[in-house]
């Protein structure tokens, strides 16, 4: 059966349509008008629309329904929120794919899903004024009802609905002016609050089903092994023990229970190869990233960011050498972990015919193929649930975790076909095994003219390459656009610019961490101008608005930031504010940091962050989002890192690798500024800036520059 008929055939719902559509024009005239992915309208009036997206804590699970009942003239307090199967249905017409990533849902789904609430307020108005027998344009929708002022007749949507099934899909609805808006721009309360507080909600870990078996790993917890040996009759022994067999990255038990397939997964007499992570210790790969910084002839050239216009290398180079000043410095950051509070989980079914898997995936159609690849069933026979995911930052972009619960289902299988296997991994394991955000070492030199203007950059990074350990393919000679996107700002207009890129390869399994390139490179860059800025004693806020004079959303950002913190009034001895711009997913968001050091004990006092993501959905979430950046990006700050010893990371869990608690977090103060630009991300522009703010703040209160991350390295210590 194909796609489409599938959609058709498997959609009916009785009492009500379902409406909605990649492209409306060309999808809803091929169903029957009973199915769609995102829109369902029951007899009862409920209105169920199905998020496409991923929900890991940003919200979106509420803000593109919101986009599509605006739109649809519905009331929010009839909406009923969805989650998204793993259906091609979702796939976006922009990226192609259907994940959750690179804060750009609300950008991508904006258009969409606009078009897809006006097309059925739209058919639902035409079923109105077929019933009332009165032209359409007589009619209007809003708040869940149309209405026929002239005659004073009105009808619900439920009412409605299954007359507007056979109603002609407009070709090109009419969409609503903003200024009408009445729910995008306005905070509503979340739709998934009441279930998170009773706890109805159903995360990956939550998925319980009949007969379920539970798996553990045993692991070596080194960065790379391979399984030598364990004793099976002993795992076997023990009780509630089903099963325990090899799978790729180990040793899988399978238990009655998730305590007993642990414990059992303790007790295994096992053996590993840890040959593949002898060699990775900190201490030697930061001497090796040191090295490289100076391998000339390893280095690949860079950009901005994919897409854009390559840096001249001859004339930097040039500038640099004639430059009246040449300055140069070091910067640092560690290996990260992303630390989500839901550990990797799945559950997982093979049959004969077909595999089903429920997890808390970024990627469900990358899941799919995976499923069809390890069980070989036709892609189409793999069935997948997106569940609620409880963080992710980054970590549950990769498959692996769902990959493993697919290899152990398929060999319970063997002996107990159909048979649910639920994969929880320990918290250690989250940590040990996680796809780290990989540590990078940048060497900036800059050329300043006899008036001590910046007139050249050039900036080498060296560590792990994220882009080749994902295995994308890349253009010859072209450095990694994770570690090289932005590491010079290109919004700040001065000439000469280049960077480049040696990549140090380690069998340290990497990954996207949260803000992505930005996450490092934004310290990079930040800082270096903030070097400049002293070294040439101008006021480092001065400084980037001059540098950014032709771009009003960054000088926007930045001056109202400097407004609220007050960046003209003076400061006591000991105390020092730092500034700092980020840019990133279609966002700006200018942030400053305030504290007071004393005797190298640091108090921050207060952060403010401004950010201008464009059109607000829902400025209550876009707070939080914020917020919750500067939280993510202070923490790693302050004294986040992943060290290795023994070809293993040597912090396991909170305890060593601590998240701040709410008592340890200082006042932080959002303004969102309201402007008409397209919706930019909102989870990930406000993590980078923290950093080089912090950095700078604490040179300004102490006189001593912290270059490396995290800023405990640099012997300071935080009250």
């Amino acid at each position: 059966m194909k796609r489409r008929e599938f959609l058709v055939a498997g959609g009916t719902v009785a009492g009500g349509f379902w409406l909605g559509a990649t492209l409306p024009e060309a999808v809803f005239a091929a169903t029957s008008g009973r199915f769609n992915a995102y829109l369902e309208i029951g007899a009862d009036g409920a209105i169920h629309i199905t998020c496409p997206q991923s929900e890991m804590g940003q919200g979106i699970h509420d803000g593109l329904p919101k986009i599509l009942a605006e739109e649809l003239a519905a009331r929010w307090e009839d909406v009923r929120v969805r989650m998204p199967s793993a259906d091609d249905a979702f796939i976006n017409p922009i990226t192609k794919r259907h994940r959750t990533a690179n804060s750009e849902s609300t950008n991508i789904y904006f258009g969409l899903l606009r078009t897809t609430g006006a097309a059925a307020r739209d058919m639902l108005i035409a079923a109105a004024a077929q019933r009332w027998s009165v032209p359409a344009v007589e009619c209007r929708a809003s708040a869940s009802r149309v209405t026929h002022a002239a005659s004073g007749r009105s009808a619900s949507y439920g009412e409605l609905a299954s007359t507007a099934a056979a109603m002609p899909v407009p070709s090109a609805p009419v969409l609503r002016d903003p200024k009408d808006f009445t729910l995008i721009g306005r905070a509503t309360p979340r739709k998934d609050t009441p279930a998170k507080v009773d706890g109805s909600l159903i995360f990956g870990i939550d998925v319980s089903l009949p007969g379920m078996l539970h798996a553990a790993l045993r692991r070596s917890p080194t960065v790379a092994s391979k399984v030598l040996s364990f004793d099976r009759n002993a795992a076997l022994s023990l009780a509630g023990v089903v099963d325990a067999f090899v799978v790729p990255d180990g040793i899988a038990v399978v238990a009655n229970s998730t305590w007993n397939a642990r414990r059992a997964a303790e007790a295994l007499n096992a053996t590993f190869d840890d040959t593949a992570a002898q060699n990775v210790d900190s201490d030697g790969m930061r001497a090796r990233l040191r090295k490289a910084l100076d391998d000339d002839a390893k280095a690949l050239a860079g950009r901005p960011m994919p897409g854009f216009p390559a840096f001249d290398k001859a004339a930097t180079m040039a500038a640099l050498e004639s430059a009246e000043r040449r300055l140069e410095w070091e910067y640092e950051v560690p290996f990260l972990a992303h630390a989500a509070l839901e550990p990797l989980c799945a559950v997982a079914v093979v049959r004969a015919d077909e595999a089903e898997v429920w997890a808390p995936t970024q990627q469900p159609d990358r899941t799919r193929d995976m499923m069809a690849q390890v069980t070989g069933l036709p892609r189409e026979r793999c069935k997948l649930h997106v569940t609620f995911l409880g963080g992710s930052f980054g970590r549950k972009w990769e498959v692996d975790f769902v990959r493993q619960a697919m290899q152990i289902a398929k060999g319970v299988a063997a002996n107990r076909p159909g048979t649910p296997v639920k994969l929880t991994w320990t918290r250690e394991q989250d940590f040990r095994h996680d796809r780290f955000r990989p540590a990078h070492l940048v060497r900036t030199r800059a050329g300043l003219d006899t008036k001590g203007k910046l007139v050249a950059m050039h900036s080498r990074t060296t560590g792990i390459s994220m882009w080749k350990y994902h295995g994308r393919p890349s253009a010859p000679g072209m450095a990694d656009p994770f570690v090289a996107g932005w590491l010079i700002n290109d919004n700040y207009r001065f000439p000469n610019k280049y960077i480049d890129y040696v990549e140090t390869p380690e069998p340290v399994p990497v990954g996207t961490w949260r803000s992505v390139s930005q996450s490092m490179n934004c310290f990079f860059s930040e800082s270096a101008i903030d070097d400049v800025a002293f070294t040439t004693k101008r006021d480092p806020l001065e400084l980037r608005l001059e540098m950014c004079a032709s771009d009003a959303r960054s000088i926007a950002v930045l001056r109202k930031a400097a407004e609220l913190a007050g960046w003209e009034e003076k400061l006591p001895k000991g105390r020092g504010r730092g500034i700092a711009l980020a840019l990133g997913y279609d966002s700006y968001c200018a942030e400053v940091v305030e504290v007071t050091v004393k005797n190298r004990k640091v108090k921050i006092e207060r952060i403010i962050a401004v950010f201008d993501c464009g059109t607000i959905i829902d400025p209550r979430n876009v707070d939080a989002q914020v917020e919750g950046g500067v939280v993510w990006g202070l923490s790693a700050a302050i004294d986040g890192q992943i060290n290795f010893a023994n070809g293993a990371a040597v912090e396991d869990n909170f305890h060593t690798s601590p998240i701040l608690r709410i008592n340890q977090t200082p006042r932080i103060e959002v303004h969102l500024l309201k402007t008409e630009h397209k919706s930019g991300g909102a989870g990930e522009a406000s993590v980078p800036g923290v950093a080089p703010a912090l950095a700078s703040a604490i040179h300004m209160a102490s006189g001593e520059r912290p270059r490396r991350l995290p800023i405990i390295t640099s012997g300071f210590e935080f009250v």
